[in-house]
């Protein structure tokens, strides 16, 4: 039956605003489907995690409520100081070197918790083995067992824990799990239920001692094979000598009752004894493998003395175990408290797992708008790589003209200086391959995993609260959309520039490479200084583009607000191989690059030499401001030389007087004269000059 447990408020106002755009481009979340769309399933309940940030720590969740918190604390990262603080309190106390035991234990018993909010939920509708794939071991009633007992035991050693009292989640946990009402419930399932016996007859089975009567249907069922024996002896006194060795068996069937079995005749398909000269008649039930089935008399009289026993047992089971789970019923709040505290506690110690798994240190959060990352790493790079060359990003965002009334006189002074020092714009350059997106990446994703709560992949950092990840780096294209892929990109842009604020983060890779190279440098140019020139109000920006035009006619000027990085390589044109002509540094310096050596790239990329080389001739020409319409028409000597031979054909061809070829009269009465031929030989002396005729 449905039924409304309770009805809570719930908002997003302390949570960081992230869409899909920036979930997708900076791998937060990353659904892997598998290839054959039949095992996909029709939603996305069969997919697993791929590489991703959340995938980083989702396997070390070991509770499936565990996972699920996981997931919704990356998909809310908060913008509340305090509960920031908290998380990261926990996450360094759990990772203290004295709790390192403990917390290997707390693991491994988290592994035999489920969520009980489904098996509260069966048990509502009355089923202990929900699925084929279930087996007694793992039904319902097993799985709250193992909950009681191991969340008792978790509880023991969290208060164990020194200096346990002083953490908030562990104080939570030890007051949510209530020792008598899980205690109860573990002693009523242990008092109840017969695990053994239940794997062997594949049901729930009541313990012995439960109920009297069930006891002794239990015992005069379980005796029934020696109590069968007897019958068919005493059976076979009444029958005829002849008939006696027919009599096989007398069997008992759930549901049918006693029957006797007769050996089958191949010939008439019939029983060797059907009753004949008993007084009774003997009724065919059923034949099956080889013999045929009879109920007599005797079998009868079996019937109605001890009826059906094996149903009888059934229905005192299931009403047994039906008053039990009325019984765990009255606890469920209990239960279900304690199921979600566990799950919040194994989400954080997956958090606590992961941060010392990958080497994170703890962000200072702070309310000034800035950004100090010091030598930061890419989290999923840096375990792709051999090694990963850490950067720092120092960047201030506007003080803002809302928030200053409640700020205080210290932090909008400190907010001021930063941003004298710092830019709040910054416009990255460098050649292909040289790690710009990465850049902007890791920056983005060290803010977001500080946001959450976590540690960060860098050696310090300084984050100021965020509310806002805008990015226009990925350009998500289908055709069920009736979009081009530069109008996507526009749409990312214009998102961020009317939903920014100046404690957002806006994010833009390569924009304007989708249309024509002077339009998309004057919108990278406009967009830029248009985030610049929000004054108090401007967001925190981190762009990276390959447009040096604009640079280099000064339509972006450095200033205080704006500020120009590159990452650096070695050029050594002179090198042997073209691998080597061009060494990527990784490494972020201040100024922007001269070139994006994109021909370099592409020769290392496999595309041909000569068309490399014959785009280099090109760049030197359009960097000497040649005009390239009159130095692509020049000719060569030999295409001089081939105009000048066709020029002097066609003027001879308009000198020359073509006259039409002789008739039979002229020719002396011979046979005309081929024309087609004529006029080739005409044409001929004329292309041919110097040939005679």
């Amino acid at each position: 039956m449905f039924r409304v447990r309770s009805v809570e408020m719930f908002a997003l106002f302390d949570s960081m605003f992230v869409n899909a755009d920036t979930l997708i481009s900076l791998q937060i979340l990353r659904s892997e489907y598998h290839p054959n769309g039949h095992q996909r399933g029709p939603s996305a309940s069969g997919a697993k995690e791929s590489l991703s940030v959340y995938g980083l720590f989702q396997h070390l969740a070991r509770t499936p409520q565990g996972k699920l918190r996981l997931r919704q604390i990356f998909l809310r990262p908060s913008t509340d100081i305090d509960l920031i603080n908290t998380r990261q309190n926990t996450i360094s106390f759990l990772l203290r070197p004295g709790n390192a035991d403990v917390l290997m234990r707390l693991t491994s018993e988290l592994k035999k918790i489920k969520n009980m909010k489904s098996a509260i939920a069966h048990l509502e509708r009355g089923v202990d083995i929900p699925g084929r794939r279930i087996s007694v071991n793992n039904n319902v009633w097993a799985s709250l067992q193992r909950f009681a007992a191991y969340s008792l035991r978790l509880r023991d050693s969290l208060q164990a824990l020194p200096g346990a009292e002083g953490i908030p989640i562990i104080r939570k946990t030890t007051e949510a799990i209530r020792p008598l009402p899980i205690c109860q419930v573990g002693e009523l399932i242990s008092q109840t239920i017969d695990f053994e016996q239940s794997v062997e007859r594949g049901r729930t089975a009541v313990r012995h001692g439960v109920d009297g009567g069930l006891d002794e249907l239990k015992r005069s069922y379980d005796s029934m094979e020696h109590f069968l024996t007897n019958v068919v002896a005493r059976l076979r006194e009444e029958l005829p000598e002849w008939a006696r060795k027919y009599i096989q068996n007398c069997i008992f069937f759930p549901q049918l009752g006693f029957l006797t079995v007769v050996s089958l005749n191949t010939e008439t398909g019939k029983g060797n004894y059907d009753g004949e000269g008993m007084v009774d008649a003997w009724e065919r039930m059923f034949a099956a493998e080889g013999c045929v089935y009879y109920k007599n008399r005797q079998m009868k009289e079996m019937d109605g003395h001890f009826g059906d026993a094996y149903c009888m047992i059934i229905d005192r089971e299931i009403e047994i175990i039906h008053e039990l789970t009325i019984k765990v019923l009255e606890r469920q709040e209990a239960i279900i408290s304690a199921s979600d505290i566990l799950g919040e506690l194994d989400s954080l110690l997956a958090l606590a797992i992961g941060c010392g798994r990958y080497g994170w240190v703890a962000p200072q959060m702070t309310t000034e708008n800035i950004i100090y990352i010091e030598q930061g790493r890419h989290p999923l790079q840096e375990l792709v790589v051999p090694s990963f060359i850490p950067n720092d990003c120092h960047i201030v965002g506007g003080p803002g003209t809302q928030d200053n009334e409640g700020e205080t006189a210290e932090v909008e002074a400190e907010t001021r200086q930063d941003s004298v020092e710092h830019p709040s714009t910054f416009v990255l350059t460098g050649p292909n391959h040289s790690g710009k997106s990465v850049y902007l990446k890791q920056a983005a994703l060290i803010v977001y995993l500080a946001h959450v709560g976590c540690f960060v992949p860098a050696a310090g950092a300084r984050i100021g609260i965020t509310d806002r990840i805008l990015t226009r780096i990925a350009t998500r294209e289908s055709v069920a959309r009736d979009e081009s892929a530069f109008s996507i990109d526009l749409r990312q842009v214009s998102f961020a520039m009317n939903f920014a604020t100046h404690r957002s983060l806006v994010l833009i890779d390569e924009f304007g490479k989708g249309t024509n190279s002077m339009d998309g440098a004057g919108l990278v140019a406009a967009v830029l200084d248009h985030f610049t020139s929000l004054g108090p109000e401007r967001p925190k920006v981190l762009a990276a583009t390959h447009f040096h035009e604009i640079f280099e006619g000064g339509f972006l000027a450095e200033s205080p607000e704006l500020a120009f990085g590159h990452m650096d390589v070695r050029v050594n044109f002179d090198a042997p191989t073209t691998e080597d002509q061009v060494t990527y540094l990784f490494q972020l310096a201040p100024g922007r690059s001269i070139s994006s050596f994109g021909s370099r790239c592409a020769a290392m990329n496999g595309v041909n030499q000569a068309v490399v080389e014959r785009a280099e001739s090109i760049m030197l020409m359009l960097a000497r401001n040649e005009d390239l319409e009159v130095v692509c028409s020049r000719l060569s000597g030999a295409e001089t030389r081939r105009l000048e031979e066709a020029e002097a054909a066609a003027r001879l061809f308009l000198e020359t007087d073509i006259k039409p070829p002789p008739s039979s009269s002229s020719s002396g009465g011979k046979k005309p004269a081929d024309t087609g031929h004529w006029y080739q030989e005409v044409l001929g002396r004329l292309l041919r000059p110097d040939k005679p005729a």
